[in-house]
């Protein structure tokens, strides 16, 4: 039988080469990046793909052609601008699985302050989340964050609603595009979810985020009840197939989530190390338990120099 060929987006990334190391017996990987050059070095030229850059007019067709190309079998998105053309040109991939969300929900929470009203909506519980014009409502300090980002690029502890001015104009963005959010301070998580064709909540893996930098630097498996318990809720409320991550910050025995993130996060790579493999658990129909990692497996990410001579 044939190995599946998997490619996954945002190859740059932090968790790529790791991801290649756990996987390489299991599958044909390749990693494909709008900066080529980013990829770990241990990953062979052969497997490294150079893409457009999402706004790219080409992104969608270069995309198809590749997954064509390669005879690639499932394509994991890993970058939050790719997210939505992707998942609204999915049919367009096939036979080649685009293992994320529906584009419906990967539209509603790439939009951070849509996200936070659905799951108020919902009666889960959030951070209150206003527009940045709404900032003194809430309690100071409070967290000043774009809409739509990643990375905690421009996000903020706001000590007043005096300093929006200057946080403004350091980051040079539009009041209308950045929310206020109240600050809860707590232990941050960051959980897997993976959900089968049908539906079916498939797996849970909260990660407990020890040290961040932008990026989780040192984290640790927990599988937490409150947590575990949140995610089904949240699934109850909003089932989508596919995988995604779950942001928030663990408070009094209480869960707030202060992102939705439709695609794989950076500590994917520590999920698959428990043995879990959503894409295999994504075509099943069998019914068994929940997927929860026991193993309270860590991640500790260190720097490494490739020096070379051109």
């Amino acid at each position: 039988m044939d190995r599946k060929k998997v490619m996954f987006t945002g190859g740059g990334g932090a968790a790529a080469e790791a991801i290649r190391r756990l996987w390489a017996d299991r599958y044909d990987l390749y990693f494909a990046d709008a900066d080529v050059g980013a990829i770990d070095a241990s990953i062979p030229e052969s497997a490294r793909v150079a893409i457009p850059f999402a706004r790219d007019p080409s992104f969608v067709p270069t995309m198809i052609e590749t997954v064509r190309r390669l005879d690639i079998d499932v394509l994991v998105p890993g970058v939050d601008e790719e997210l939505s053309p992707l998942a609204e040109a999915r049919d367009a991939f096939a036979p080649c699985l685009v293992l994320g969300p529906p584009a419906d929900f990967v539209a509603a929470h790439l939009d951070k302050r849509v996200s936070m009203d659905l799951l108020h909506r919902a009666g889960l519980t959030a951070p209150q989340t206003v527009p940045l014009s709404a900032a003194t409502s809430l309690s100071a300090p409070f967290v000043a964050k774009p809409r739509s980002g990643r990375g905690s690029r421009g996000v903020a502890v706001l000590a007043t609603a005096d300093h929006i001015p200057a946080y403004l104009t350091l980051n040079g963005f539009a009041a209308e595009n950045v929310i206020a959010q109240e600050r809860i301070v707590g232990q941050e998580f960051t959980v897997f979810v993976a959900v089968d064709a049908a539906g079916v909540l498939r797996a849970v893996a909260p990660v407990k985020v020890l040290i961040k930098r932008g990026i989780t630097i040192a984290a640790e498996i927990d599988p937490d009840p409150v947590v575990i318990d949140y995610v089904k809720r949240f699934h109850a409320a909003y089932p989508t197939p596919g995988i995604y991550n779950v942001q928030l910050m663990l408070r009094d025995g209480v869960a707030y989530p202060f992102e939705i993130n439709p695609r794989v996060s950076t500590t994917f790579c520590l999920v698959i190390a428990t043995g879990y493999d959503p894409i295999a658990d994504f075509a099943r129909t069998d019914e068994r338990p929940m997927f929860v990692p026991r193993q309270r497996h860590t991640l500790r990410r260190n720097w490494f120099n490739n020096i070379g001579v051109q």
